[in-house]
């Protein structure tokens, strides 16, 4: 598993990941890149997003996971 810190992905263990949460919260972007990681791979996301014109439903259907994604974490922030 992969954790996004000062602009870097750092491969972690459940573990790990795990003491870091407890010490310091996950950010929203954080938050939300993670769960967009447990579907899509970067390399997936980045297939799906130069492809947007070639395969819109793919795409669509990526886009409405994000947003959904999104505005849980935002409503979860609140």
């Amino acid at each position: 598993m992969k954790k996004y810190v000062d602009g870097m992905y750092i491969e972690m263990t459940e573990e790990e990941m795990q003491q870091v949460s407890e010490i310091q919260p996950l950010s929203y972007k954080e938050r939300v890149i993670a769960r967009i990681r447990e579907v899509y791979s970067l390399d997936d996301e980045l297939a799906i997003l130069r492809q947007r014109d070639v395969k819109p439903e793919e795409f669509a259907a990526y886009n409405a996971f994000v947003e959904t994604i999104k505005a849980e974490e935002r409503e979860e922030t609140q």
